[in-house]
């Protein structure tokens, strides 16, 4: 049997690599204790047309899927 874990974590704060410093550290706990990521998506907020060429959004967070075997 599997048991699941969905993880929000905030990406206000952009880097050079586009992700939060924070998701990293996230991975690397959640993988100790034996998680295993299984999806990453991002949460997106708002949006607005850019001088008519598309519509934009802001990434604002990641939803971070992770799975285990239950023991």
């Amino acid at each position: 049997m599997w048991e699941y874990k969905i993880v929000y974590v905030n990406a206000r704060k952009q880097t050079e690599t586009g992700l939060p410093e924070e998701i990293n550290e996230v991975f690397n706990t959640y993988g100790r204790e034996g998680w295993e990521l299984t999806k990453v998506q991002p949460k997106l907020d708002g949006g607005f047309i850019v001088f008519g060429i598309g519509w934009l959004t802001q990434t604002v967070g990641y939803l971070v899927f992770f799975k285990r075997m239950i023991k």
